[in-house]
């Protein structure tokens, strides 16, 4: 399994911009469950399933254990979140709605 294990800097966590990393949007869009350590992005994300937010070591531990023991559920999961929420034409579309620009 080649599967995204992410642990953000210190001022991404602290601040919770919920910086996310575009290589964790690959992942999630090739099928792969994504375990990511939380810079807020669960605020407005699912993040219990293909996408994984952890906070400590040993939330992370246990979140890799759930992963590893649903993994096919999480396989699935993961690129249905990345269709729903990173897909470009949803994406730009929205921006685009928001700077009131029409397509």
């Amino acid at each position: 399994m080649h599967d995204q294990f992410s642990v953000a800097q210190g001022m991404y966590v602290h601040s919770r911009g919920g910086w996310f990393s575009d290589r964790t949007t690959r992942y999630l869009a090739s099928g792969r469950p994504a375990l990511v350590q939380d810079t807020g992005f669960s605020d407005h994300l699912p993040h219990q399933r293909g996408l994984v937010a952890f906070q400590t070591l040993e939330d992370a531990v246990e979140r890799a254990v759930e992963i590893v023991d649903d993994y096919d559920a999480h396989a699935k999961t993961s690129r249905a979140v990345a269709e729903e929420f990173f897909d470009s034409d949803i994406v730009l579309g929205r921006l685009l709605k928001e700077l009131r620009v029409e397509a």
